[in-house]
């Protein structure tokens, strides 16, 4: 059991995650390039958006075997994530201020290599070939909330405006914690070893984490904790700007300064002792408890830089950078030269990941996917993103 404890908040925390969406956007892609920042900061019109976003990425194992089995063979890889996001937005005709209602989720783990190394042996039921000390780490952060935001877009210079959004959320769902500690194997006869349990020798771990549902079997002994209640805030931005008549910028940053506060939030804290000559095999001693938690919640940041070539071609540089890892993508797009529905269709490489990505776009809708793979049981990276926009026919801003 010291091996499986040892990767316990890393499966229990992943198999939240199947119930959303499998792939994410880093950036959305606007309509049209050059008609960015036509309008000014009021609306003559009303308008309505809704955009949806979710990203993963699995270096270590395809994601949909990360979230289940880890049955692929064993990559080289110290994290893994999923993040997703939906926004709907409503602003006033005339007004600078918005109002809307969104979700969103975040799950973020890191970990050693060796901890990547023995959950796989045991997944697969593969005993240790050699005799060795695995350092194990690894460290999970999980939030899901809904909310609703008060947005304001200023005009900061010709071609220049902010827009800051205020968000107000309900948690619905937390994790977060981590284990440290060194799992020790040796080697035995063929006949005497079905799996990685069977090579223990020493383990030492310490488990500290907090969570609104049990993830390690915390129910077997009788703990039945009641569900937190927890309530936070956080800052979105986003920045966009011409650099030059055929060059624009845009930044977002979602959740920053963000928290949230937990009130009477389960936590587990334990240290594992294993010895396979000990007497006992095993002691485990630590506390189970209920406390208020301040959380701080991951934050993205999203940026694009768009060239216009001419009339129909541009190039992109696009980033998004999380708690964890930072990624880029190179874009080459085309507008169809239809004045009364222009359509701009823009293909993506993400060299880091050597994944792959379209997106078409208009002034009223557009979609985004990319992937490494278009077999979903070996994809490690997958992005989407949607959005549609009731608006006047100068763009969505």
């Amino acid at each position: 059991m010291p091996a499986i404890a040892a990767m316990m908040i890393s499966s229990a925390a992943v198999a939240d995650s199947a119930d959303i969406p499998a792939a994410d956007t880093n950036f959305y892609f606007y309509p049209q390039a050059t008609g960015l920042l036509d309008s000014q900061t009021k609306q003559s019109d009303a308008q309505i958006e809704w955009s949806l976003m979710a990203t993963a990425h699995s270096p270590t194992q395809p994601i949909s075997a990360f979230l289940d089995d880890w049955n692929a063979p064993l990559d080289s890889g110290d994290h893994a994530y999923a993040q997703g996001r939906t926004l709907l937005e409503i602003r006033p005709a005339g007004s600078a201020i918005s109002y809307g209602l969104g979700w969103r989720y975040d799950y973020l783990m890191t970990f050693s290599k060796e901890t990547a190394e023995v959950y796989w042996q045991y997944e697969n039921k593969q005993p240790s070939s050699t005799s060795q000390t695995y350092p194990l780490f690894l460290e999970a952060k999980h939030n899901e909330r809904i909310g609703a935001n008060v947005g304001l877009t200023q005009q900061l210079m010709p071609n220049w405006q902010l827009t800051t959004r205020a968000n107000l959320w309900q948690g619905l769902h937390a994790l977060e914690g981590k284990i440290v500690g060194d799992l020790s194997t040796r080697v035995l006869p063929n006949n005497e070893v079905t799996d990685i349990r069977d090579s223990l020798d020493k383990t030492n771990a310490y488990i500290d984490y907090y969570y609104d549902e049990p993830a390690l079997g915390e129910e077997n002994l009788n703990w039945n904790p009641a569900k937190p209640s927890g309530y936070g805030y956080s800052l979105d931005l986003q920045l966009t700007g011409q650099l030059s008549d055929s060059t624009q910028l845009s930044l977002r940053g979602y959740d920053i300064l963000g928290r949230m506060h937990w009130k009477d939030m389960p936590s587990t804290r334990y240290a594992l002792d294993y010895d396979v000559n000990g007497r006992p095999l095993y002691t485990i001693e630590g506390q189970l408890s209920t406390d208020d938690v301040t959380q701080t919640l991951p934050w993205r940041v999203e940026g694009s830089l768009q060239h216009q070539l001419d009339s129909q071609w541009q190039l992109g540089l696009h980033g998004q950078v999380n708690d964890i890892q930072d990624l880029y993508q190179l874009s080459a797009g085309y507008q169809t030269s239809n004045d009364a529905f222009p359509i701009t269709v823009t293909g993506l490489i993400e060299p880091q990941t050597q994944a792959l990505g379209l997106a078409v776009d208009s002034r009223y809708a557009g979609i985004k996917l990319l992937t490494d793979s278009l077999d979903s049981d070996k994809a490690k990276r997958s992005e989407i993103s949607l959005y549609t926009c009731l608006c006047n026919a100068d763009g969505r801003y």
